[in-house]
């Protein structure tokens, strides 16, 4: 593996298969980036699968995930996070549990998840290989044009056990797309325009809503208006 494959290649690569399927839609961003697949979104951040550097373990590999800003949205979102690891010599996707996953988010400056060299030379094409960590993490392999599949059977790979957070059993029911809320506005153009109308002696509130409804209205159109609402007074300003 060469390790060195930039972050709009891995998403050229992705959406490359997916545009096979007339369920995917490509949203916005590169990494991470949004999509919308048969009416549920999803976060997907790709990275590059690279050895561990463990000596007396040259059979580990491992993606790492940076501590980045738009993670914490990201986290605190109902919208599932789907880590995927990419193996470019063998062409295959290492997915790790995403209940896991968005849970780990910024929790420090790099968070590792570790895969075997052995098992991404063992996929094979229309299958998906299931595995166990010896620290209990759970991981998926498939090869890259199997993506479809996997997004096809995404709730059949990993059990939810969380108890206090229902963010990927949500937004995998049929009415996930009711749960797709924006709950802070981190666009920096966007606050820009939004400043002098929610900060001052006088506010402009309802102007403000609906440049915030205008602007976002594509990627949440089933916000209602008391949610913009609540969002643009929670609002704060230095």
């Amino acid at each position: 593996m060469n390790g060195k494959i930039a972050g709009e290649k891995l998403l050229s690569l992705f959406t490359h298969e997916m545009d096979k399927n007339g369920k995917f839609s490509f949203i916005s961003g590169v990494q991470p980036f949004k999509i919308l697949f048969n009416s549920k979104n999803f976060f997907v951040y790709i990275k590059n699968i690279s050895s561990a550097y463990f000596k007396n373990r040259p059979d580990v590999n491992r993606a790492q995930l940076p501590h980045r800003e738009e993670f914490d949205f990201i986290k605190q979102s109902d919208i599932p996070f789907i880590f995927l690891g990419y193996d470019d010599e063998n062409d295959v996707y290492v997915c790790w549990d995403f209940y896991i996953v968005k849970k780990r988010l910024n929790v420090q400056d790099n968070v590792s998840f570790y895969s075997r060299q052995s098992w991404q030379n063992q996929v094979e094409k229309n299958s998906f290989l299931k595995k166990e960590l010896t620290n209990g993490d759970k991981l998926v392999l498939f090869k890259r044009t199997d993506i479809i599949s996997f997004f096809e059977n995404i709730d059949t790979f990993f059990i939810f056990e969380g108890n206090d957070t229902d963010e990927f059993k949500a937004d995998s029911s049929s009415q996930s797309s009711s749960t797709d809320k924006l709950y802070k506005i981190t666009d920096r153009k966007l606050l820009n325009r939004l400043k002098p109308l929610m900060s001052g002696e006088t506010l402009h509130t309802l102007e403000a809503i609906q440049l915030a409804q205008n602007f976002y209205q594509d990627e949440y159109p089933n916000m209602s208006y008391k949610d913009w609402s609540i969002l643009v007074k929670s609002l704060k300003f230095e």
